[in-house]
């Protein structure tokens, strides 16, 4: 730990992280600065504040968090997306032979967004910003919480066990609610302790009132927070909690569906067009990218072509020709080695597509409404209300073909739901942890004749559930080396 905080003060990867693509971009950042001098006034509140946006992406250099490896950490370890072949940026996570010394991580980045979230809450609560409102104290305050609990749920997704595993009783990661000092050594909290603490923040968010309950494009608003404490409570069990917000966001929001006919352009369309995205990080210029380490470039064919759909997943969606969501699947174009690998197979899921002349500017989806939809049935028919659970589910599935026959109340299980969950949430980085917290098995192939498109891998991780210590990632080498609390709280098998 001592590590991610001393980078963070010596300013590492600053001005070359970059999210939300206004004015800012053009003045040095508040964490180019020792801390205690940073924030003084709202303008450099407001500066920070959009570090901290600037941060959830990263830089076409460290593109650890949502910049590209949250989401193939999320695919390509389930059974519905892989690496396309070996040795490519996706390959070690696909493989899952991972040890110690070479696993991937998702721990700096995150933590200095963490940092950069406190900074900002603490300058709040010190009265460092003079000048501000009380509005727009909220406003900042508010933003801040939702990001530090949208990155304590991540990391703790990554390196803790489900909830469901124990209620929550295992190791987590380590709660951080101020700027540590460069010797602190804190300890792994427990999963309970983490999600507590996730859903205080989410709470105190809308509470404190200074949340847009517009649309408010590239930035959290009350919705995307809802949304997201709706998710939480999933993760948690609580499921007439995570209902009953779920509800709050689909009844009153002013989000929408695409319809069936916008769909696959829906991805393709910029600002007032993508009327489902509760939350995304922006890209609207070229110094607001991932360049070529983004996960659009890793999807793309002319890019480097990294991760590609199953040939299962291709065949599940594939089994409803009259499913709009083929659409977003598509065969190589122009690559004239992959025409010939794979010819007509729709190996690309294209939701990251060209956009503005260059799938690098793509901006990259945190939650959709669909989403929501989808854990209102997941909670109803968890919670035994059939009715719901096929009223919520039918708005998906019928949305991706309306000419389908309705889901039946007695239709709509869990099973059901996760299909219909895998179908429309592919690439955007759902699939391995829903499989974990619902103690699915995870099956890429069973021997060699079923082996499809994906490449040989070791015989654990071809077919597995929750048990395998590898769908934990390990505490990183860097910081157990340097924190004696952690290398005593390492994840069991590393």
């Amino acid at each position: 730990m001592k590590k991610i905080y001393k980078s963070i003060t010596l300013g590492l990867m600053l001005v070359a992280l970059s999210a939300c693509g206004n004015n800012w971009l053009n003045l040095d950042p508040s964490t180019s600065v020792p801390s205690d001098k940073a924030i003084t006034d709202y303008y450099s509140a407001t500066v920070a504040l959009n570090g901290l946006y600037d941060g959830i992406q990263g830089s076409s250099s460290r593109v650890e968090y949502y910049g590209a490896r949250m989401f193939y950490t999320g695919d390509v370890r389930g059974e519905d997306m892989q690496a396309r072949a070996q040795s490519l940026r996706t390959s070690s996570t696909y493989e899952m032979k991972y040890v110690l010394d070479n696993a991937p991580v998702i721990w700096e980045i995150p933590y200095n967004v963490i940092r950069r979230a406190n900074r900002i809450i603490q300058a709040v609560e010190e009265n460092k910003i003079p000048d501000a409102t009380v509005d727009q104290l909220n406003g900042l305050k508010s933003e801040a919480l939702a990001i530090r609990a949208l990155v304590h749920f991540d990391l703790c997704k990554l390196y803790g066990a489900p909830y469901s595993v124990d209620n929550g009783a295992s190791l987590g990661i380590p709660i951080v609610l101020t700027p540590l000092e460069l010797n602190a050594l804190p300890k792994r909290n427990t999963v309970a302790e983490v999600y507590d603490q996730v859903i205080s923040d989410l709470k105190a968010s809308l509470d404190l009132g200074g949340l847009k309950t517009t649309k408010n494009y590239g930035y959290v608003n009350s919705w995307y927070v809802k949304s997201l404490l709706s998710k939480v409570y999933l993760y948690k069990e609580d499921n007439t909690q995570a209902l009953t917000t779920a509800e709050d966001v689909l009844e009153n929001s002013p989000y929408e569906l695409w319809t069936a006919e916008e769909y696959v352009d829906g991805w393709n369309t910029k600002d007032t067009g993508r009327k489902e995205m509760l939350f995304e990080v922006i890209n609207k210029n070229s110094s607001d990218w991932t360049d070529r380490e983004g996960i659009a470039y890793l999807m793309y064919e002319e890019g480097y072509a990294d991760l590609i759909a199953t040939q299962s997943f291709i065949n599940m969606l594939g089994s409803d020709p009259d499913d709009v969501r083929n659409g977003i699947l598509i065969a190589p174009q122009t690559n004239e080695d992959l025409i010939e690998q794979y010819g007509n197979t729709p190996i690309f899921v294209n939701k990251f597509p060209k956009a503005n002349g260059d799938v690098r500017l793509n901006s990259l989806p945190m939650m959709r409404l669909s989403e929501v939809y989808l854990i209102a049935a997941e909670a109803a028919a968890k919670l035994g209300i059939s009715d719901k659970a096929a009223a919520y589910l039918n708005v998906i599935h019928l949305r991706a073909n309306p000419t389908a026959s309705s889901i039946s109340q007695a239709d709509a299980t869990l099973a059901r739901i996760s299909i219909e969950r895998r179908k429309e949430l592919v690439g955007e980085g759902q699939r391995f942890f829903d499989a974990m917290r619902n103690n699915e098995t995870v099956v890429r192939y069973t021997d060699q004749n079923d082996m499809q498109l994906h490449y040989i891998l070791i015989p654990e991780s071809q077919k597995f559930d929750r048990t395998y210590f590898r769908t934990l990632l390990p505490i990183p080498v860097s910081e157990v080396n340097v924190n004696p609390n952690l290398r005593g709280q390492q994840n069991p098998g590393y």
